[in-house]
């Protein structure tokens, strides 16, 4: 599934890649109006908008988005040509320090997460045990609502008896002084 996302997003990237590092800003250019006129460059050739940007800003200062000639040399290395092939020259690029390749079994079986099948078990606790917090951590926010609408109206109320308080009965209707002193008694 991420193989059917990824490899048109991976020759889109690579395209703009490729005319950001044949493009050169101009003189007085800001980096906006350089990368603006690189995506204009990129809908002239391939016919639509520039859609990864976010996805470039993070690639290109990777290892391989600053040297694509590392991967064509991998990938090339086994081709048939006319030409006579160097099998012991230096590799284009090597590795990057402290970057070791692990071995196959390294990076499947051991270290396969619970979801993956593994450990059902497991992965069902661990799903229940959330459940059950993320419903008292609900349950904890409704709960702080209801007291907070519950002072309020308390809050609302006693504002209400004291404008009942405030109301000066001297020039009223008998008939209705004698339910404004019934309130407020």
């Amino acid at each position: 599934m991420l193989t059917g996302k990824w490899t048109p997003m991976n020759a889109s990237v690579q395209k703009f890649n490729q005319l950001v590092s044949e493009t050169l800003a101009h003189s007085g250019e800001n980096d906006e109006d350089w990368i603006t006129r690189v995506k204009i460059l990129y809908k002239t050739h391939t016919g639509c908008d520039f859609k990864h940007k976010s996805a470039w800003l993070f690639l290109k200062g990777k290892h391989k988005w600053k040297n694509p000639e590392s991967t064509n040399a991998r990938r090339n290395r086994f081709r048939v040509t006319d030409e006579e092939p160097e099998h012991f020259g230096d590799d284009a690029l090597p590795r990057p320090p402290g970057l070791q390749r692990l071995a196959k079994s390294q990076r499947s079986g051991s270290n396969s997460t619970a979801s993956s099948g593994s450990y059902p078990i497991m992965y069902q606790e661990f799903m229940k045990e959330q459940y059950e917090l993320d419903r008292k951590a609900k349950m904890q926010v409704i709960e702080q609502e209801s007291e907070e609408r519950r002072q309020l109206i308390q809050s609302q109320r006693i504002a209400k008896d004291m404008k009942v308080l405030q109301i000066d009965t001297r020039g009223m209707d008998p008939a209705d002084a004698v339910i404004i002193n019934a309130q407020k008694a």
